[in-house]
């Protein structure tokens, strides 16, 4: 008997099993710890991927419709040139038709070369008759589409409303790169905006993410300020810029900033024939003729305009805007070939004008006739108003749109189905009630921490006490990330050039989230937002 304890004590066989006991649990705790943070960080990845994608998608959806916005702009110009156009054709078919035609007329008569003048007088009313026809069915029809291409400016804002705001608009952007993502209640309303529609874009402030539409439309010279609660029942200011079409007075400063943008911007693409006449003499729009004998010199000039005007309110019946051209013949004459100024003898003016009470011809000095060509006037359009003040805040009036996505990784929130691998932990933790409960007292239980158990979840990410933490778990179910996405007009080695929605040159590209606008609502997601604010501000000021 005493030989057998003895042979025991003496034998060592066994000793590597208790180690490796001990060992297996440490490893078996520090494999699911790596697991844990190796899933953790995983998750986080793919949040933060689905959050940029978000972001970026957003902001390539506002680049493309101030693109669109610039090239509707354009076409409306180019509209505005050809009306302008048919108009210096029918100016100059009054011209021609009024002196080489009547002097053709008589001319015929003569034998021999009777024919030719003939032939002439008949092709000259013929292309009167051309050109009046002609402008009268274009330009209506020219107008109306640049009226509708005004109204798919405002359908273009308000589908990239819904699709920046709602997250039925949001598409599939989300949901493919991380299907577990969840867009977070609205920072300013508080609500959920998971079910807005179209129609509470304008009526429900309870659906609608006013941060990012304001930052969207404030860009939008009719768009609701930054500081402004809401944005008002015209938030992109269709209903402003419509008072163009409506009767407008030229007197209000609203509209005249349109018509004089519109205006100048249209005149400066004319054409030199049309806006100031060329071509040989008799028969062109602009030409000079001279004589000197020995008594004085005699000239004759001809001249033409075609421009976009803006008469004043009390002018012949408020006429308003008009598409107005003219032919101007001035015979002038002076006493010698080189000394002393000029006298006008006589001068004729033929005159063609669209305007909202049908326009006219004038003809022989003040005889007009009107009921010729109706035109509405200048079609309402998207500007913008861009801002230089605290360009690192606001970034030189470049919208952008911020997301922030959470994601329930086992924390304290009801509703969606917290991440597998961190579920099975949390309903299968490991070594629970192995303890002898010395350590459960109520201060760990108060922080979640329970003896011999352990949990690999985040259900108490942050701290079961903190107010703060317990509110970000329940609003963003334990892990968040978030990405802005900024719409930027850049022209080539252009950098300083104000944005503006006449070129084409919008473009897309995530921003850093330190220079958002919306730094209240960022300073509540992010405490240490005060301590980097004045970091940066530090080192850059």
């Amino acid at each position: 008997m005493f030989r057998i304890l003895r042979r025991l004590r003496r034998d060592e066989r066994g000793q590597a099993m208790v180690l490796g006991v001990v060992v297996m649990l440490v490893l078996a705790v520090t494999i699911m710890t790596s697991v844990g943070i190796g899933q953790g960080v995983y998750e986080k990845i793919k949040l933060q991927d689905a959050a940029d994608a978000q972001a970026y998608s957003l902001a390539v959806k506002e680049a493309r419709a101030y693109n669109f916005l610039a090239y509707t702009n354009r076409a409306m110009i180019v509209h505005y040139s050809a009306m302008l156009t048919l108009m210096s054709y029918v100016s100059h078919a009054v011209y021609l038709d009024r002196t080489i035609g009547v002097a053709a007329k008589y001319l015929q008569y003569i034998p021999g070369i009777g024919a030719v003048f003939t032939a002439v007088s008949t092709a000259i009313k013929a292309w009167k008759v051309t050109v009046e026809t002609v402008s009268r069915l274009l330009i209506p029809v020219i107008t109306a589409l640049n009226i509708a291409l005004w109204l798919a400016q405002e359908a273009m804002l308000t589908g990239t409303l819904f699709d920046l705001y709602t997250t039925k608009g949001h598409g599939d952007v989300i949901r493919k790169t991380d299907p577990r993502a969840d867009v977070t209640e609205d920072m300013d309303s508080g609500q959920s905006f998971n079910n807005a529609s179209v129609s509470s874009l304008f009526g429900n402030p309870s659906d609608i993410n006013y941060s990012n539409a304001k930052n969207f439309l404030h860009v939008l010279d009719d768009g609701p300020f930054s500081s402004s609660p809401t944005m008002g029942v015209d938030p992109t200011g269709m209903l402003t810029r419509g008072k163009l079409v409506t009767g407008n007075k030229l007197s209000d400063p609203n509209m005249a900033k349109y018509r004089l943008l519109m205006g100048n911007l249209a005149n400066g693409v004319r054409r030199p024939w049309t806006a100031e006449g060329q071509g040989p003499i008799l028969i062109g729009r602009r030409w000079e003729f001279r004589l000197c004998v020995g008594i004085g010199e005699l000239r004759i000039r001809k001249t033409a305009d075609s421009q976009i005007k803006s008469f004043d309110e009390n002018f012949e019946n408020n006429r308003k805007d008009q598409l107005f051209a003219s032919d101007d013949i001035r015979i002038e004459v002076r006493p010698t070939c080189f000394l002393f100024g000029w006298s006008d003898v006589f001068r004729l003016r033929f005159r063609a004008a669209a305007d909202n009470r049908g326009g006219f011809h004038q003809e022989y000095g003040s005889n007009k006739t009107d009921d010729h060509h109706p035109w509405l006037g200048i079609t309402p359009f998207i500007t913008s108003d861009t801002s230089f003040v605290s360009p690192r805040q606001n970034h030189f009036g470049y919208p952008c749109n911020l997301i922030v996505l959470g994601k329930d990784m086992g924390a304290e929130r009801s509703g969606n189905k917290p991440v597998y691998e961190l579920e099975n932990l949390k309903n299968n933790a490991f070594m629970e009630g192995n303890g002898d409960g010395k350590y459960n007292t109520a201060e760990n239980n108060d922080e979640g921490i329970r003896e011999s158990y352990l949990d690999m979840t985040w259900e108490y990410v942050g701290g079961k006490q903190d107010g703060y933490a317990a509110d970000f778990r329940q609003r963003t179910g334990g892990m968040m990330a978030m990405a802005v996405g900024r719409a930027i007009y850049h022209r080539p080695n252009a950098w300083k050039e104000e944005p503006n929605f006449f070129n084409p040159l919008w473009t897309a590209r995530l921003a850093p989230v330190q220079t958002h606008w919306d730094a209240d609502h960022l300073k509540w997601l992010v405490p240490a937002w005060e301590d980097s604010e004045w970091l940066i501000q530090g080192i850059n000021y």
